[in-house]
């Protein structure tokens, strides 16, 4: 269990517990509708759809899918994808990290992405990489707290609900792994 902070707002209220585990098909409910809250929001993803859990589960590796656990419900989950199919880049990866809204803001975020980076580095992955809309400053700053970089803004790259969007793109470069 980790402990994490109370809300600035809310000076009074103990620090809530989180359970990290692996994300289990049992839960593909709660994360699909975690993930769908992100895909309502306008600022996480190009996606406007929420796929099957087949779908989504060959999409993403096995090792590498975390839920965030409070009070017994999930409230958040993380995970990594294969940047490229070609066997050279295999030690590189994208995240994926949503909460629940009425969870943001507790840490929740920074403890799922912090474990996945953990267990990224001990299968060898040398490099995490994500694409953040620019309005989405709360995951730019849990990402550069978490040691990525910004390594530049991907101008119109791709249109959601019709519109030309942009995307900072950010990497972090292990350091345990050469």
């Amino acid at each position: 269990m980790l402990e994490l902070g109370a809300r600035p707002n809310d000076t009074l209220a103990a620090p809530p517990s989180v359970e990290l585990r692996h994300l289990e098909p049992d839960d593909w409910p709660a994360v699909a509708e975690i993930y769908w809250e992100g895909m309502r929001d306008g600022l996480a993803t190009f996606e406007t759809e929420v796929p099957s859990w087949e779908e989504w589960s060959a999409s993403h590796l096995w090792g590498h899918r975390l839920v965030a656990v409070l009070l017994g419900e999930v409230v958040g989950w993380a995970a990594l994808s294969p940047a490229s199919t070609r066997r050279c880049y295999l030690g590189i990866v994208e995240d994926s990290v949503y909460i629940a809204r009425e969870a943001r803001g507790l840490g929740i975020g920074r403890a799922l992405l912090e474990e996945l980076i953990a267990g990224a580095e001990a299968t060898g992955i040398w490099t995490i990489q994500t694409s953040i809309f620019p309005e989405n400053s709360a995951s730019l700053a849990l990402h550069e707290r978490c040691g990525f970089r910004v390594v530049g803004t991907r101008e119109r790259v791709a249109k959601r609900d019709g519109i030309w969007r942009d995307t900072v793109f950010l990497e972090r470069r292990s350091e345990v792994v050469a």
